[in-house]
């Protein structure tokens, strides 16, 4: 069987010594993957954010006992440690739907930056793009991603989206849905066609179907 690593929540890319940049993310897809895998007896890893950890342990107890959780905080923290895993496992299955914060503070405060001005301007510099670099650590690495498009995509372009991600990153599958429509249109895209649901239940059990499939599945 693959090893498995799931990431999952959002980054937090600090500003000062308190705050921090992130995205709206509750990793509970994430941890919904891990649990199902990990019933089934595959060797899960979550990469976690915080959050999302404590929202597993919470819903589903029992399968979070059987997840080794790797907490993470900001993009970079969050790079190092998906390359790490996936160094140590060739070959393994890593499903990356973590929210990944695309930009960073680029002079952080050391410390608490003071409250009250008038106005407050970061400069912002690009993280690494980790979906990217997944195939550079190890080219025998299945990778599956997953995408949100902006609201009004429809299904033609959200199916464009997600084939180009499919082709950029060299992910075997990209699970596509349009932000703020969680119960409603989801592709599931992969080199052989897409498959469409309206149902975000059902695409979630299509899903793990695929991923139960790689799991158990050494080529």
């Amino acid at each position: 069987m693959r090893p498995v690593v799931v990431t999952a929540g959002a980054t937090r890319n600090p500003v000062d010594a308190i705050r921090y940049l992130s995205a709206h993310s509750s990793g509970r897809t994430g941890g919904l993957v891990a649990a199902a895998l990990a019933a089934d007896g595959a060797d899960v890893t979550m990469l976690a954010s915080p959050e999302a950890w404590l929202r597993l342990q919470a819903e589903r107890p029992a399968d979070a006992a059987r997840v080794a959780c790797i907490e993470y905080g900001s993009t970079d923290d969050l790079l190092q440690k998906l390359r790490a895993w996936v160094q140590a496992h060739p070959g393994g299955l890593v499903v990356h739907a973590a929210a990944v914060g695309d930009y960073a503070v680029a002079d952080r405060s050391a410390g608490k930056l003071p409250s009250g001005r008038a106005e407050l301007v970061l400069r912002l510099r690009p993280t690494p793009k980790i979906i990217d670099l997944v195939r550079d650590w190890d080219p025998t690495v299945h990778l599956v991603s997953f995408k949100a498009a902006p609201p009004g995509t429809d299904a033609p372009e959200l199916e464009r989206i997600a084939r180009a991600q499919l082709a950029r990153t060299g992910s075997r599958l990209v699970f596509a849905n349009v932000i703020g429509n969680l119960q409603g249109l989801v592709l599931l895209v992969d080199r052989d066609g897409t498959t469409t649901h309206t149902d975000r239940g059902a695409a979630l059990e299509d899903l793990f179907e695929r991923l139960r499939d790689a799991v158990g599945r050494v080529h």
